[in-house]
């Protein structure tokens, strides 16, 4: 799969032009056949005055991401756009997945939200797999990627492709460059991982966009702190690239004895793969 890796710097708030920038990437790189957007790209990531999007009605026509459907159809290209999306009288921090033929392919609301976005965000409460471009495609958020039980329950489920959308800040920019391989290995699938660059208040964004293929071997990898367009040809559907068949080998449900109160009784784990 041919994949577009928007590492970009969004306008704060100004949702239409993001919209247009989005758009014209799409036009300028038609033979891309995913395009992936930071998180909360289409506001920029400054929480504090963001008016999301109710997209129950944008989806329908006439709404604010009206263009980017049509560019995604005219264009052929899936995309993953990160958007802050109006959830009753709250918002959820949204990656929207739209297909190639311009249509809705499912939205994602963040599960694992980050320290001040606990303010402003409901958490969400499922993960998704969205088929985009031809495949089964995972989709994560920012500090999703963190943790491991996410990418192995997508992977779990049948994803062929996990996608990270992010707009990871100093000082954890080390962090994500470990998590995008770490995610790739243990659950022998390739990882994209696109997030941001710029500055909004005091949070400065790092870059380092790239990708991981099934054995955790970086293939793509985006400079830090300035923007840049990268299409990659991304090996979808190659599981493991020679690396241990974690996901087969692992022994779920294993109890664990003892633990900090003292308590010498077995407590089984929590399978992962139900």
């Amino acid at each position: 799969m041919r994949v577009l890796l928007a590492q970009v710097a969004p306008r704060t708030h100004d949702v239409a032009s993001n919209v247009e920038d989005a758009c014209r990437l799409l036009y300028a790189y038609p033979d891309a056949e995913l395009a992936v957007f930071p998180e909360l790209y289409v506001h920029a990531y400054a929480l504090k005055g963001i008016v999301p999007l109710d997209l129950d009605l944008d989806l329908d026509g006439g709404g604010a991401l009206t263009p980017l459907l049509a560019a995604a159809r005219d264009t052929s290209t899936a995309v993953v756009v990160g958007v802050a999306e109006r959830r009753g009288e709250g918002m959820a921090n949204t990656a929207l997945c739209i297909d190639e033929h311009g249509a809705a392919a499912g939205r994602y609301r963040k599960v694992q939200l980050f320290g001040a976005e606990h303010r402003y965000f409901l958490e969400g409460d499922e993960y998704l797999i969205a088929p985009l471009a031809g495949a089964a495609v995972g989709i994560l958020v920012c500090y999703d990627v963190e943790f491991p039980e996410p990418a192995r329950a997508l992977a779990s489920a049948g994803a062929e492709l996990v996608v990270t959308i992010s707009a990871n800040m100093d000082p954890y920019a080390e962090d994500h460059q470990l998590f995008l391989r770490v995610r790739a290995l243990e659950n022998g699938l390739p990882h994209v991982y696109v997030t941001c660059v710029g500055q909004e208040g005091r949070l400065r964004f790092c870059g380092g966009s790239g990708v991981a293929d099934a054995s955790g071997r970086l293939v793509a990898a985006l400079p830090a702190y300035r923007p840049d367009i990268r299409v990659v040809d991304v090996a979808v559907g190659a599981h493991g690239g020679g690396a241990p068949a974690y996901l087969a080998d692992l022994r779920s449900g294993v109890p664990v004895r003892g633990g900090r109160s003292g308590d010498s009784r077995s407590r089984p784990t929590e399978s992962l793969q139900r």
